[in-house]
């Protein structure tokens, strides 16, 4: 959400096959990459490690079922891959591919600089590039995440901000909670920050376009006017 819009309500629909295509071909292809990388040359190499099918290892890479889980922790194993890393891919794939996707009213906007990345359609293959623990500066308690977004497809970069259950029990019963949650283009010293009352929730910002040097984003919280805590994720050079 940009500016100072306030959170909205959206129309439900389902993702499109041609989205859903999208996402099982681009999950394949990494996982074949990290194969080629391994410097494993056949896929029956990869078979004979996991102790799956040789079909069953063509089908997780061919892009047109989604792999298991378990295949998918099987392949990484066998290919030295980090597996908590793409357990959170599978996680993210699988939840896009499932869950009803969330159409603005509004209508759909370009992919520029300052759009709404829901509007600007930039969620459907989003990841998460870079990710920072956010603690309260006057003592050591994690109060959130921040992270920043990417959408290869669209290349879009933004910045997105969710609370953990403490920072909801202070909204609650202590203090009056904001946040500036923000994304930033270092190469032209671009920003672009959204102001929120903080809503139990994830909040976002607008997009910048990516391809042009590193990106990051970063959150400012405040309880009752006074800044308490700042994080910022570390850098990516995004596509």
């Amino acid at each position: 959400m940009t500016g100072t819009t306030m959170p909205r309500e959206c129309l439900i629909m389902s993702a499109s096959s041609q989205e859903a295509g999208d996402l099982r071909r681009l999950f394949a292809a990494e996982l074949d990459r990290l194969r080629v990388s391994a410097g494993i040359t056949s896929l029956r190499a990869v078979a004979r490690k996991t102790f799956f099918s040789h079909t069953t290892i063509a089908d997780a890479v061919g892009g047109k079922k989604f792999p298991s889980l378990e295949v998918t922790t099987a392949f990484v194993t066998a290919c030295d891959g980090d597996v908590d890393e793409w357990r959170r891919k599978w996680t993210e794939t699988y939840a896009a591919l499932t869950t009803p996707v969330l159409a603005s009213p509004w209508g759909k906007q370009e992919v520029a600089d300052g759009n709404d990345p829901v509007d600007a359609g930039c969620r459907d293959d989003a990841v998460t590039a870079r990710a920072a623990s956010v603690s309260l500066a006057a003592k050591r308690h994690i109060i959130g995440l921040v992270e920043l977004r990417y959408s290869p497809r669209t290349h879009a970069a933004w910045g997105r901000f969710r609370g953990e259950p403490g920072l909801d029990m202070l909204a609650m019963h202590r203090y009056h909670v904001d946040l500036t949650v923000g994304v930033a283009r270092e190469v032209d010293d671009r920003r672009v920050e959204y102001r929120v009352e903080y809503g139990f929730d994830h909040h976002w910002g607008g997009l910048l376009v990516t391809g042009k040097g590193p990106f990051f984003a970063w959150v400012d919280v405040r309880f009752d006017g006074a800044e308490v805590a700042y994080g910022e994720t570390g850098r990516a050079v995004l596509d």
